[in-house]
């Protein structure tokens, strides 16, 4: 009888201890902040103003899509034809019904021009061009007044603005550092933050500290201090060239994050945003950043891509959900029919995979082992 007693006890306790074991990582994985976004722009494959009858249910179509994946946020994008189209309040508006978070991407323009002009995406007069950054002063300040209004806005990214082509080494060797370009910098932080100082701010960098030299807290020339910011936002593309394979992107991934981290931690929050980051496969593309062989590759790089940051205390913002025919560069996860293409399902089974998939175990399993290996960063 004290044989059956004892054999009781020790079977309640192992059945306490795997309860207890296994309510810590239940809330574990639950307490996790890694939020999977995708961004959105119809500017990528439709002219300004060329407003298809079908567009709003298109947009309701990809917003759907985009849930079933198991994204919880949309990136939008193209700031400058919703402005111009007045058509901000309709996304947000839809964004909000389908019951996502959104990020607010704004690039510099020059916004004293038409956004048909191709020439208003010259980025040379920022910082010296007053009039011009006047006229963003005010573009930002109406973004703000609108998205102010609207519970799913939980941050803006904005991107540092920086020269190209044959103006990119002067930029590099005499504005970034200038007191002009941090100066009117701030101010178009402070505009945002006047308007709508509940919301995060983030500073996104567009993988401008490599063309400084490949050690980025010795070689770096770009401000960090500034005021009103939540943290930086970064992103960071597969160069086939440099990286060669996954696990040479994983490396540079990690490196971004901890370096951007690292710049946050000392002078904003600690938080950051993977502000972009995706895979085409069509080498006649704009360039080759984030280019793979074929629709397989992309996959197989997103799956990677996932398996890595779901540890990361951070959104990830994939680029994007459709395709940019204006640039040959087939970034998107669905057809132009809204139609998945393979890479899809890869988000599919990683993000919202059926509760038979044990893909969901296996996603849970790597985030509890990371823990344990110090992986995950303190929040």
């Amino acid at each position: 009888m004290k044989k059956f007693h004892v054999f009781l006890l020790i079977l309640l306790s192992s059945l306490a201890l795997a309860c207890i074991v296994g309510g810590i990582i239940f809330l574990s994985v639950k307490s996790r902040q890694f939020t999977p976004y995708v961004i959105i722009n119809p500017y990528a494959y439709r002219d300004y103003y060329q407003i298809p009858a079908d567009e709003n249910t298109i947009l309701k179509e990809m917003l759907s899509i985009s849930k079933y994946l198991g994204f919880e946020g949309i990136g939008v994008y193209g700031l400058e034809g919703w402005m111009a189209e007045n058509r901000l309040p309709l996304i947000l508006d839809l964004i909000e019904d389908y019951g996502f978070d959104a990020i607010i991407y704004i690039n510099w323009l020059d916004i004293t021009k038409n956004v048909t002009d191709s020439s208003c995406w010259n980025q040379i007069g920022f910082p010296y061009n007053q009039t011009q950054v006047s006229a963003f002063l005010d573009y930002v300040g109406n973004i703000s007044l609108i998205a102010r209004n609207f519970t799913c806005v939980k941050a803006y990214v904005l991107q540092y603005p920086y020269w190209q082509n044959e103006s990119l080494d002067e930029w590099k060797e005499f504005v970034v550092n200038s007191i002009e370009y941090q100066q009117n910098l701030q101010k178009i932080i402070n505009r945002i933050h006047a308007i709508d100082p509940e919301r995060e701010i983030y500073l996104s960098s567009d993988m401008l500290e490599r063309w400084f030299g490949s050690n980025f807290e010795k070689s770096s020339k770009l401000p960090y201090d500034f005021a009103n910011i939540t943290g930086f936002g970064f992103s960071c593309y597969y160069e086939p060239d440099k990286d060669k394979c996954a696990k040479g992107y994983i490396k540079k991934l990690e490196y971004y994050y901890k370096f951007f981290r690292e710049k946050s931690k000392e002078y904003a929050s600690g938080k950051v945003v993977f502000s972009e980051w995706g895979f085409k496969t069509n080498p006649y593309a704009k360039t080759s950043e984030g280019l793979v062989k074929n629709e397989e590759e992309k996959a197989e790089m997103i799956r990677e891509v996932l398996t890595h940051v779901k540890s990361w205390d951070c959104p990830v913002c994939y680029f994007m959900l459709h395709d940019f025919p204006k640039e040959n560069a087939d970034w998107g996860i669905i057809t132009s029919n809204l139609t998945l293409k393979p890479s899809a399902y890869t988000f599919k089974d990683i993000l919202n995979p059926d509760e038979n998939s044990p893909t969901r175990d296996y996603m849970n399993m790597l985030y509890i082992l990371d823990q344990v290996r110090g992986k995950t960063q303190p929040r």
